[in-house]
């Protein structure tokens, strides 16, 4: 299937002859001096994700590549910022502060990234493309992996971060940091160790809750002969449910306990707190649905509940397309705005939202760096921006 994809991308070009810039998964070439901020508009009717097998948790995934999905593109042309994969770019000057992305590229074994926005759309690499931490827990030192990282602040300042370290395993990973640059040493949380029939624990994610001063800790796992009504569900006789532990000082952890059961095969999950909204619905939680026999869910839902723990009230599908995992979101002035790492096509989507009930996709109004993967979005000041820009 071919479809027609547009990119407008905003540059300032140095006065240098012959440089090549690398962005979006287009590559300029540059052959003359221009000092001039040039808007560059690319039209191409050639499908750029032309390696449309999965690359999700679950191999040999056949996605569905029925929807006419673009890939993305920037809409930033007016505050002269350098836009590259090398993480240039000034801050607004309007802005106290920006959000940060952290994330995962390919597989895993290179460890985390980051990238920057001052817009949620268009999102810029930092240290070009080398990542900050790499991954040192969680079997054979060629096996080990940071997938899926999520990224929590606790309220003394202390950033705190959690993250997938094998397909099998029955630990997460986990490191702390006070500036995002210089993070501990990294140490495994044995959150399933106790139960020997647990296959995998993906996709954790980290969740503070202001009111107990308690970090919560959920994550997806299959546990063999559970929830036999959904054997089957899923590739690889994965059938998971959500599962969590809390904690206040990351050395003990309350027991392992069943987080949540839709009564069908779930992951990915994402806790966020709508201090400005109904408190009965005052905790939001985002999830896949990981469904693939006898009819291929794979999409985003959004459940609703007045405590960290629910119960949840299961509200509507929210991505705009099948074939997404690892949620994260933001809010920007009365809007949220919820991404996902659409793996059967490479690239990122996005939806956008005032009310959480009605959704409108603005996949095309996105430019994240090429080959991320899921991760987390956190709110970090200028500061501490510029001082991540300044690590080579």
């Amino acid at each position: 299937m071919r479809t027609k994809n547009i990119f407008c991308v905003t540059f300032i070009f140095p006065a240098i002859f012959g440089v090549f810039v690398n962005f979006c998964d287009i590559v300029f070439a540059i052959s003359s001096i221009d000092e001039n901020v040039i808007t560059a508009s690319i039209e191409t009717d050639k499908n750029i994700d032309k390696k449309n097998n999965s690359d999700g948790n679950s191999p040999n995934t056949s996605p569905n590549t029925s929807q006419n999905t673009s890939p993305n593109k920037s809409q930033n042309k007016s505050d002269g910022n350098i836009v590259s994969n090398g993480g240039g770019g000034k801050v607004k000057t309007d802005m106290k502060n920006v959000w940060l992305f952290v994330y995962f590229m390919k597989k895993g074994h290179d460890g985390l990234f980051y990238a920057w926005s001052d817009d949620g759309l268009l999102w810029r690499q930092i240290r070009e493309g080398k990542p900050f931490i790499k991954p040192e827990v969680g079997g054979d030192v060629r096996d080990r992996v940071m997938r899926a990282p999520s990224v929590c602040r606790s309220v003394d300042g202390v950033y705190h971060i959690v993250w997938a370290v094998g397909r099998e395993s029955r630990s997460i990973g986990y490191a702390s940091s006070s500036d995002l640059a210089i993070w501990s040493k990294q140490k495994l949380i044995p959150v399933m160790e106790h139960e020997k029939n647990t296959r995998n624990t993906w996709d954790p994610e980290l969740f503070y809750d202001s009111t107990t001063k308690r970090f919560y800790i959920i994550w997806a796992s299959t546990v063999k002969g559970k929830f036999k009504e959904t054997d089957g569900s899923s590739e690889g006789d994965f059938n998971h449910r959500l599962y969590y532990t809390t904690t206040t000082d990351f050395k003990n952890f309350t027991k392992t306990e069943l987080y949540w059961n839709p009564n069908h095969n779930v992951m990915d999950p994402l806790l966020v707190e709508d201090k400005d909204g109904d408190p009965a619905k005052r905790y939001l939680l985002f999830y896949k649905d990981e469904t693939l026999n006898p009819v291929a869910k794979k999409y985003l839902l959004l459940a609703t509940g007045s405590s960290p723990t629910g119960p949840f009230n299961v509200q509507k599908i929210v991505s705009h397309t099948e074939w997404v995992q690892g949620p994260s979101a933001l809010k920007i002035g009365d809007d949220w705005y919820l991404y996902y790492d659409c793996y059967g096509k490479r690239h990122f989507g996005a939806v956008k939202s005032k009310d959480l009930n009605n959704w409108t996709n603005i996949t095309e109004k996105l430019c994240f760096p090429t080959n991320a993967r899921q991760g987390t979005i956190i709110e970090i000041d200028k500061e501490t921006l510029t001082n991540l820009q300044k690590i080579k």
